[in-house]
């Protein structure tokens, strides 16, 4: 084993274990390691709750002694009487001569509770401190100052939707309600807190000066102002009523209000809520049934029931499946959900509050889709989910729901880490303790698996030193550990529920991980395949070309695999631009025709084979040896080593003489000898130089030709024609300097010698004429003119086939001579000539005999 394990393979393990306890250092000073320790104790209930129920609510203020609670409500001259046990308080709760049992849970930060009465499981009762209501003050001294007081505790509330407040909005609600003065017959059955805010609603509708209402010198104890609508005729005429020094609003009957409150929407012209129901979601009732009943079949179809429109498409069907969760985990809190209490109306476009809590409310809300109006759960419901359970974590499930309450990877894990220690459970920043320290574990991991995995294949592939190692090794080493890395943060995403904020980056960049790990394996692995491929053929350069060409496609189709996959993961909208080039093909195609053109004449190339890699070749003026033909352009090396890039196109465009396919080399020249060379001579030298070549063992036998071929300005010129056996360069100039040396002394066996360009003057006495021969041959030529048989400007037709054939030819004395001698003339050859004679009417001379 101790060969196995090298010594740096064991420093490198000990730098991985003290890089692991660094982490753990750097977590627990950042104050992620909470206490293991943790001691139940008994919550602090005193203080001012703002609480709220079904239909109402009210301020309460608890006081403690030890486990003894006791609260009082004015709002509804209520009481409380409770024993507190850990965080939980139960006790009963009195009204006059009602009274009922409830039971409140206190949230680990002891900022609010959830809470149910004990006589109807579906009803619930939330509550948060108060810190709201100790910065407003009420003045009841005129109405002017009345009706400053009720806006600005109702604004801080945030009855108007805004709101201003942190906290305290059912107290500062509470503090409104205060007043007004209306009886129980003017509020028709309506609850104090809903009849104050449709108040707020109707005059929330009118635009007025607080200064223009009554606030000095006012005679008796009643007053009316009318507050009249921005731009209409519509006006709201409030009275003012003082009770023992204190000034209140006077609250109209319920009837009059709603009729104001309708009055004040028309004249404003706000759309009339109707609309066409769509096929699914038509209502609050339809989304609740979605939810809760599709969570358990098969393909999640609850996920329509949640708008989910602000959240990344890169982690929206794994945050829907865990706010899914959420949601029925907080329901099953509530209580049990009876389809008909809640609202089934398409037509209506309020959005249906469900259940209300300091951290947050579930809210179902009308939305407009391509399939028309349809009701989901609100952005701000998902936003505040996560907070919300947190606070109410520890209520008790509903007893109708307790035998159906599923368990869930994430709130698995966070029970265990609950158990671990409460305090896991602290938010830190946008998520708690525990997944922090989950996900850093998850890192690790996958480093530390990542390191085992190249270690393995080390083993595997046998222990090297480092500079022997491959390139592909080195690359497998840290794709591996990418790839790892990347998988370990995919897999602790379910487990770990991260909000979007948190695992949109991870999700991110756990595929990038795994995306960037494989690319450039598969890319080594295809040029690994196209190297192996190489080696397998014993002329490689015909094929090589293919395999460049291959090799060059497979690796920008990875790059486009990988660009479309992390496009997909970070979810950024290449549909588009695919479709896009439908449009714009044409642009595209007008951009891309010269890399087109290149490519398909590489591919030309190819097929054709004009010439491969390693052949030398003439292109154009220039000549070289072609050392790889690729996707673009042609690289050749040239006579001067240099590299010559040459587009496909143009490449395979141009005149191309390879000089690789050759068999033999062909070898000319021509010999110019002097003038003053004998006939004897020329044919000494002629019959030398045949027997030099045919003798020759590099020298084809056919053809070899050594021939005169004519007169040349200054010289007799001798052409020398045939091939050597080779068709490598450096062999043939070494085979013609051969041949020419032999040449060099066959001339000088001969006496001859090489003629050069000159000039020679001639005078009468040099080259006397003989005047006998002269006078012969004119008396020929007299002759015949004489027989009008001037053989100009050309031989008669009888007279051709006269002298046809009649020249020895080889001519006597040549070896070939007897080979070649004439036989008897044919008769059918006679016959013509004779027919011939007598068909030239216009011929004088007597034909001979």
């Amino acid at each position: 084993m101790r060969d196995v394990i090298s010594p740096a393979w064991r420093e490198g393990l000990v730098f991985l274990l003290l890089r692991t306890i660094a982490l753990f250092a750097a977590l627990a000073l950042a104050g992620l390691l909470p206490s293991l320790a943790h001691a139940q104790e008994t919550a602090n209930w005193t203080g001012v709750w703002d609480t709220k129920w079904r239909g109402g609510g009210a301020q309460i203020r608890f006081e403690q002694t030890g486990a003894e609670v006791k609260g009082v409500y004015p709002l509804y001259n209520g009481r409380i009487e409770a024993k507190a046990d850990g965080q939980t308080l139960v006790g009963r709760w009195f009204e006059g001569d009602r009274q009922g049992e409830f039971s409140f849970v206190q949230a680990p930060d002891g900022a609010s509770f959830m809470g149910r009465f004990a006589s109807a499981t579906a009803e619930w009762w939330t509550g948060v401190r108060v810190t709201a209501v100790e910065g407003i003050g009420v003045d009841q001294t005129s109405p002017m100052t009345v009706m400053r007081s009720f806006l600005q505790t109702m604004n801080e509330s945030g009855a108007d939707n805004v709101a201003r407040a942190t906290g305290g909005g059912m107290g500062l609600a509470a503090l409104a309600a205060g007043l007004i003065d209306v009886s129980d017959a003017d509020r028709g059955g309506l609850n104090m807190p809903d009849y104050t805010k449709l108040l707020f609603s109707v005059i929330d509708k009118t635009t007025f000066r607080l200064w223009s209402l009554p606030h000095e010198a006012i005679a008796g104890d009643m007053v009316t102002a009318s507050l009249q609508q921005y731009d209409t005729n519509v006006v709201f005429d409030v009275a003012f009523r003082a009770r023992n020094g204190a000034w209140f609003i006077v609250g109209p009957p319920l009837g009059q209000l709603r009729a104001k409150l309708a009055e004040f929407q028309a004249a404003r012209g706000e759309a009339v809520d109707m609309v066409d129901d769509p096929d699914k979601l038509a209502s609050p009732r339809d989304t609740f049934k979605m939810l809760l009943g599709g969570i358990t079949e098969v393909g999640d179809p609850a996920e329509a029931a949640l708008d989910l429109r602000d959240y990344n498409p890169a982690v929206r069907a794994d945050e829907a499946v865990l706010l899914e969760r959420y949601l029925k985990k907080v329901i099953d809190r509530i209580g049990y959900v009876y389809w008909q209490e809640i609202p089934d109306d398409p037509k209506s476009n309020t959005p249906y509050v469900y259940f209300e809590h300091p951290s947050g409310n579930v809210v179902v809300g009308p939305v407009t889709s391509d399939k028309g109006k349809i009701w989901q759960f609100t952005p701000e419901t998902l936003a505040n989910i996560r907070a919300l359970y947190a606070d109410i974590e520890d209520v008790p499930v509903a007893p109708e729901f307790a035998a159906f309450a599923a368990s869930d990877p994430f709130f698995a894990t966070r029970g265990f880490a609950r158990v671990i220690s409460p305090d896991l459970l602290t938010r830190a920043g946008p998520i708690e303790r525990w997944q922090w320290l989950a996900l850093g574990f998850a890192a690790l991991a996958g480093i530390a698996v990542g390191f085992l995995a190249n270690a393995a294949i080390r083993l595997v592939a046998g222990v090297q030193a480092e500079a022997q190692r491959s390139t592909f090794l080195r690359v497998v080493a840290w794709a591996v550990r990418a790839v790892v890395l990347g998988l370990f943060l995919l897999f602790a995403l379910r487990p770990l529920g991260l909000p979007q904020a948190i695992a949109a980056p991870v999700k991110a960049a756990g595929w990038s991980l795994i995306v960037i790990g494989f690319v450039p394996v598969v890319w080594h692995f295809i040029g690994t395949i196209a190297g192996q491929y190489r080696g397998r053929w014993p002329a490689p350069g015909y094929h090589d070309t293919l395999i460049s060409l291959s090799t060059g496609v497979a690796r920008v189709a990875v790059l486009v695999v990988a660009f479309l996959l992390l496009a997909e993961v970070l979810a950024i909208p290449y549909e588009g631009v695919i479709a896009g080039l439908g449009i714009g093909g044409l642009a595209v195609a007008l951009a891309a025709q010269p890399t087109l053109q290149n490519f398909l004449s590489g591919l030309t190339l190819y097929a054709d084979r004009p010439v491969s890699v390693g052949d030398f070749c003439k292109f154009g003026d220039q000549s070289g040896t072609i050392e790889h033909i690729g996707m673009r352009s042609t690289r050749i090396r040239s006579l001067d080593r240099t590299i010559i890039s040459v587009p496909n196109s143009d490449f395979a465009g141009m005149q191309i003489e390879n000089y690789a396919h050759r068999d033999r080399t062909r070898f000319v020249t021509t010999l110019q000898l002097r003038y003053e060379t004998t006939p004897d001579q020329l044919r000494y030298t002629l019959a030398e130089l045949r027997k030099l070549l045919i003798a020759h063992p590099r020298v084809i036998d056919d053809p070899c030709r050594v021939r005169f071929v004519g007169f040349g300005p200054y010289s007799l010129d001798v052409d020398i024609s045939t091939y050597i056996m080779t068709a490598d360069g450096g062999e043939f100039l070494a085979i013609r300097e051969d041949i020419l040396l032999s040449i060099i002394n066959i001339l000088d066996e001969a006496g001859a010698q090489f003629a050069f360009p000159a000039q020679m003057e001639y005078s009468a006495a040099d080259l006397p004429i003989d005047d006998g021969k002269r006078l012969a041959a004119e008396k020929r030529v007299s002759d015949w003119r004489e027989a009008e048989n001037l053989p100009f400007p050309d031989f008669a037709q009888i007279d051709k086939l006269t002298l046809k054939n009649t020249l020895a030819y080889p001519p006597p004395g040549s070896a070939r001579y007897r080979e070649a001698e004439a036989g008897p003339q044919p008769v059918d050859a006679k016959a013509t000539l004779e027919k011939l004679r007598w068909s030239l009417p216009w011929r004088k001379a007597t034909a001979p005999s």
